[in-house]
């Protein structure tokens, strides 16, 4: 699980190059789909890996607090 885990957040850090030169209106959604992901990621690293008898997941609050972040990065055009 922790080599998936190390995957993951490598093909995600590759999506955010490309997220930045999506069409500006579908950049959002793909940034907080982005953050939540890496989020879940984080909660299957703290239930030890187990994710056959825990659920990985974040909190509706959480989530809701993560989308002015994402529109923030949505705004930006890095190259």
């Amino acid at each position: 699980m922790k080599e998936q885990i190390t995957r993951a957040r490598f093909y995600f850090n590759l999506a955010e190059e490309g997220a930045s030169q999506l069409n500006k209106a579908s950049r959002w959604p793909v940034w907080s789909s982005l953050l939540i992901y890496r989020n879940i990621l984080d909660a299957i690293e703290d239930n030890d890996y187990d994710n056959l008898t825990k659920r990985a997941y974040v909190r509706r609050a959480k989530k809701l607090l993560m989308l002015p972040l994402a529109y923030s990065r949505s705004l930006s055009t890095r190259s």
